[in-house]
């Protein structure tokens, strides 16, 4: 398994994090991310399977986060999520970036939820879809209300 170092490109002009083509998922520590990392790479089509461990987001988010509404304006609301990553790692939390390749989304979703996951966003061209039930929910966080 890779370990997590923010991709450039998987930032919009504006300094969201917006991974297309993959789900970024956390844990309520290393340990658990590593074994539900496990199961997800026996899913038919997975592509590379990364940990993000807490200290790794702070690094890559903290400072876009701290810088979130200065740049371009964030229409999905793209800027709440990578916050709630940050604060999630501050707690100790961490994370996986799974790619998705060619793997059927529901797969994973089912092994994220069975595992615990404490979020997963699956971000699509356009359209960030969550794979998880939890709070705070998806909408909450497009509202701003994290």
């Amino acid at each position: 398994m890779n370990t997590f170092t923010a991709d450039p490109s998987h930032f919009t002009i504006g300094g969201a994090y917006y991974p297309t083509g993959h789900v970024f998922a956390m844990f309520t520590d290393e340990a658990a991310a590593q074994a539900a990392a496990a199961q997800i790479a026996a899913v038919a089509g997975v592509g590379a399977i990364t940990l993000a461990t807490p200290a790794a987001i702070q690094q890559a988010f903290a400072q876009r986060a701290a810088d979130v509404g200065t740049g371009a304006p964030s229409v999905g609301r793209e800027d709440q999520f990578m916050l709630r990553f940050v604060e999630l790692a501050q707690a100790g939390k961490a994370g996986l970036l799974i790619e998705l390749a060619d793997a059927e989304v529901e797969a994973i979703s089912a092994i994220l939820n069975a595992s615990g996951a404490l979020l997963a966003y699956c971000y699509r061209k356009l359209v960030i879809e969550e794979l998880v039930d939890a709070s705070p929910r998806a909408e909450a966080a497009a509202a701003g209300k994290l």
